[in-house]
């Protein structure tokens, strides 16, 4: 593990089994791994920075919280907090916020899909980009390293003043801002991010 604040990190939060994380280190080498609920705290106690694929709160009522509503109307689509798989996602990523943010980790929610769009990208696009920067092992093989990439990148363009915070009464999710261009995100990946 790098030293305390230098490492960000995106992660694709699951609930029954390892959740998957991208991790930028200062020596700008990306590592995807898959870890259990304890391991992602034991690595990530001392992150400067987290982007979370998860709910990190519930709504006070119905099925989508204020700021998802406002990101309805705008035309991305999110799965509703009714469903009990995404009520179980929600409290781990509850429950992960609030771990990380007692240790001093500033803790993003993101959506990859609305990312993405948002962006324009495939996911081909997205490991491209990322490829620059150098990966210590392996690329990303299945849709869950992907989004963990994803998160990840969210991350560097937050770092970078190229997000946008929608936020309400019932929490808020960063995504890149509309329009930010192949070119600034080349930037953003290469940028001293420390």
């Amino acid at each position: 593990m790098a030293a305390n604040g230098d490492v960000i990190a995106g992660i694709d939060l699951a609930v029954t089994r390892p959740s998957t994380i991208a991790v930028l280190s200062e020596s700008g080498c990306i590592e995807v791994r898959h870890l259990k609920f304890n391991e992602l705290i034991s690595e990530l106690s001392h992150a400067r920075l987290v982007a979370v694929d998860a709910p990190l709160s519930l709504p006070n009522e119905g099925a989508f919280r204020d700021f998802e509503r406002a990101l309805l109307k705008r035309g991305y689509r999110l799965l509703p907090l009714s469903l009990t798989s995404m009520r179980k996602l929600a409290n781990i990523g509850i429950e992960l916020k609030n771990i990380l943010e007692n240790e001093g980790v500033v803790v993003l929610e993101t959506h990859p899909a609305s990312a993405k769009r948002a962006l324009g990208l495939s996911d081909d696009d997205l490991v491209n980009i990322m490829k620059k920067l150098r990966f210590c092992k392996k690329l990303p093989r299945n849709k869950d390293e992907i989004d963990a990439l994803v998160c990840l990148l969210v991350a560097l363009l937050y770092v970078n003043g190229k997000t946008e915070e929608i936020k309400g009464e019932e929490g808020s999710m960063v995504l890149p801002l509309p329009g930010v261009r192949y070119e600034e995100l080349e930037l953003c990946c290469f940028q001293n991010t420390f």
